[in-house]
């Protein structure tokens, strides 16, 4: 039997490719921009597909340089048309699209955060932008929170205190999902998305859409945890586009409350 010559650089990495424990990788976005995007893209993948791991290993290193320039906001606006019309039966269009993601380092480790995420009342949590809030599980969120399930869903129906004297009314699907990876050991993402237009107590705006991801990973150096949240909208300011400053200003001062008001809530119960 003629034995294989792996000096050929070709034939080097298909014997690599079929030793056992072996993984190949899909590409993900390795910017901020574009991965934010493959992020809730893939949130929902089946675990074997290794989506969701590759994004979160890029995410690692690029929040390894970079966490400290989304402190104060940082602008994603790419979304595919693909992530969105894949989410349920609706045809949406994502012309005008803007968004800013937030990155965040907590002293909680991912099991705290996901269990108090299900487990307490965005209400109770975030008293000063949620007047009320109803949320119908399709799961069972103790087990989710006991890291027994793998998945949980729930609709979440919502009446939210915004700046400028904005209220909206809000219907949305959230997901949550823990993901074991070999590089992090379990990873934790929630995916969120509305269903139909807000109702707004104000005429000079509209949202016809907003998109939502909260992906978290363990911080290994100091323990604990980081995340990145991003958010994106599709909306009209007097018939126009918004300034991208009112969108950007809204959405991150929205998401950097999430971070510090679970922490908060996490230290005071």
């Amino acid at each position: 039997m003629k034995r294989l010559d792996l000096r050929s650089p070709l034939l080097f990495a298909i014997a690599i490719a079929l030793l056992p424990g072996c993984r190949h990788l899909p590409e993900a976005p390795q910017e901020l921009d574009e991965l934010c995007g493959y992020l809730f893209q893939h949130a929902n993948d089946e675990p074997e597909d290794l989506t969701i791991e590759a994004g979160a290993i890029n995410l690692d290193a690029w929040l390894d340089i970079n966490i400290d320039a989304t402190a104060e906001g940082y602008s994603v606006n790419t979304l595919s048309d693909d992530a969105v019309n894949a989410l349920d039966d609706g045809d949406r269009s994502l012309d005008g699209v803007k968004g800013a993601a937030v990155g965040y380092t907590s002293e909680n480790d991912l099991e705290t955060l996901m269990s108090t995420l299900v487990s307490a009342s965005p209400a109770d949590m975030y008293p000063d932008e949620y007047l009320s809030f109803q949320r119908t599980w399709n799961g069972d969120p103790d087990c989710f929170a006991a890291g027994d399930c793998d998945s949980l869903e729930a609709e979440s129906f919502s009446t939210l205190s915004l700046p400028a004297g904005i209220q909206a009314d809000v219907d949305s699907m959230v997901q949550y999902r823990w993901v074991d990876t070999e590089d992090f050991g379990r990873i934790a993402v929630q995916r969120t998305w509305m269903h139909v237009p807000p109702t707004l107590n104000v005429t000079w705006l509209t949202v016809d859409q907003q998109y939502y991801v909260w992906m978290f990973i363990p911080n290994n150096d100091a323990g604990g945890s980081r995340s990145i949240q991003a958010t994106w909208m599709v909306a009209s300011f007097l018939g126009t586009a918004p300034p991208e400053d009112f969108v950007l200003n809204t959405v991150v001062s929205s998401m950097q409350g999430n971070s510090t008001g679970l922490d908060d809530w996490i230290a005071s119960h």
